[in-house]
């Protein structure tokens, strides 16, 4: 027998709970895994921020549960070292792994991976931040997890707002927090376009310009990245940072300094990568002409 619409409310249902802040989403994912696991151990990739503003949105909520943490490697380009994580979760299977999509996009090896963890009914989570358009228009990521989580104001014009996804609800009915009410009154999908259109557009004008190198020099479908970062070689990135920004371009240094139990690590994320990043805007309000200008002044900054 086949219906004439669609009537089963769980099917390919998430339950979405609304929380202040991409932060405490995962504060609360992490509280839903220490009831299964009170003595569990979370696994974080090796590229975790920290400022003195507001510490580290990742780490803050690791080390206020009180549970043990390690780290899996990340190389210079922030791809997973995939044998690393293997051997990291081997030790220990029912640790919490935490997958980061870091700009929006996804590792190279996201499907093996994720593939791998799910066989092997390893407990892990996307950290979707920068990434809820790559997942919510693109598909390309956060369905996979237990659980994922955005942060609202990394891709739209608002100042608080994070989500957390269960993607396997058990009992959703009775969940008075599903799809609350909250500002997401945009028209997701053109600025999904738009962001893609500017990243593709700027990563043209940066391809060839001597001293900067883009990190995802291809933008595949699905993607919709929150900024385009590039690796600074022969010129001081925090200089780089002040002089872009005093004249007028909305540059950010995601990730500039490291938590320091990554001091001194061996990682090239943490180690190399950290000190070397830098982030130009590619939002919905910008346009060619802008970018255009934006390259220029970076031109001339650089003596390129």
């Amino acid at each position: 027998m086949i219906t004439k619409k669609a009537q089963n409310k769980n099917c390919f249902k998430r339950e979405w709970i609304y929380t202040d802040s991409a932060r405490d989403a995962w504060s609360l994912i992490i509280e839903q895994y220490k009831v299964l696991k009170p003595n569990g151990k979370i696994l974080l990739p090796s590229y975790i921020g920290w400022s003195a503003n507001e510490g580290s949105g990742i780490f803050d909520s690791v080390l206020n549960s009180g549970l043990e943490y390690d780290f899996y490697d990340l190389g210079l380009h922030l791809e997973i070292n995939v044998e690393d994580l293997k051997q990291k979760v081997a030790t220990d299977k029912s640790q919490l792994v935490l997958l980061v999509h870091y700009f929006g996009f996804i590792d190279v090896s996201y499907i093996p991976i994720t593939n791998w963890l799910s066989e092997n009914n390893i407990y892990f989570v996307e950290d979707c931040a920068h990434a809820w358009l790559t997942d919510l228009i693109g598909g390309r990521c956060g369905r996979k997890g237990n659980y994922t989580f955005y942060s609202l104001h990394k891709l739209l014009p608002v100042s608080t707002g994070g989500i957390m996804v269960n993607n396997t609800p058990a009992d959703i009915d009775n969940n008075r927090k599903i799809n609350p009410f909250f500002e997401l009154n945009f028209d997701l999908f053109s600025i999904y376009n738009v962001r893609r259109s500017n990243y593709q557009y700027l990563s043209g004008l940066l391809a060839d310009l001597p001293g900067i190198k883009v990190i995802y020099k291809k933008l595949d479908e699905g993607i919709c990245p929150q900024t385009l970062p590039v690796i600074v070689e022969n010129y001081d990135r925090d200089k780089l940072y002040f002089e872009m920004n005093e004249c007028g371009f909305g540059m950010v240094s995601l990730y500039h300094t490291m938590i320091k139990v990554l001091d001194d690590c061996p990682y090239e994320s943490a180690s190399i990568l950290s000190k070397k990043i830098i982030n130009f805007p590619i939002h919905q309000d910008e346009n060619n002409e802008q970018l255009d200008k934006m390259v220029i002044q970076l031109k001339k900054i650089l003596n390129a």
